[in-house]
């Protein structure tokens, strides 16, 4: 009996990749609320200092989750790239609390655009993919000019909104 899962291969996230837009996760705690530019192949998630993102919350694992760019089939020899989020290092080291994507508990999912990934009670990510547009370069530009404007209307006292990407790091350690 032939299996009709499609089949994920890891592949390599290239710049051809980071020009058609941006792959953004908005990670919002008890204390901060920041952005995170998803710009190489694997990220891990989790409490220890050497992941990629590092969460703080009781319920969060040293390695909660890893987030990786994969190719899979849509037909036959037609493939497909997304990043996808699987919970822990995978089948065989899962986090202690799991993942939710949308509100159900998930080992695996396809990341689409406005997906809400609840790490305890304590973590909201949602993750955004922004597609490169005149449409989303006014937009993004309308955002950076009301950023200094906003008020929150809860209690929380969220840090400053950050997008981190590689190439920023780069020019900082330059500048350092």
């Amino acid at each position: 009996m032939a299996d009709n899962k499609s089949k994920l291969t890891l592949v390599k996230f290239n710049k051809a990749d980071l020009l058609k837009g941006k792959h953004i996760l908005i990670v919002e705690s008890q204390d901060s609320r920041r952005a995170v530019a998803l710009n190489k192949s694997v990220f891990s998630v989790g409490r220890h200092p050497q992941n990629a993102l590092v969460l703080s919350g009781t319920l969060v694992s040293r390695h909660h989750a890893t987030i990786a760019w994969f190719q899979y089939s849509i037909a036959p020899d037609k493939y497909d790239y997304s990043f996808w989020i699987i919970d822990g290092k995978g089948k065989r080291q899962r986090s202690q609390n799991g993942i939710s994507i949308n509100g159900t508990k998930k080992s695996l999912h396809r990341l689409q655009s406005g997906d809400i990934i609840t790490i305890g009670s304590e973590i909201k990510i949602t993750y955004n993919y922004i597609t490169y547009s005149t449409d989303t370069n006014d937009f993004l530009n309308y955002c950076d000019s009301q950023k200094r404007n906003y008020q929150s209307n809860n209690e929380k006292n969220y840090k400053e909104t950050l997008v981190v990407s590689e190439e920023q790091n780069q020019a900082t350690q330059l500048w350092d």
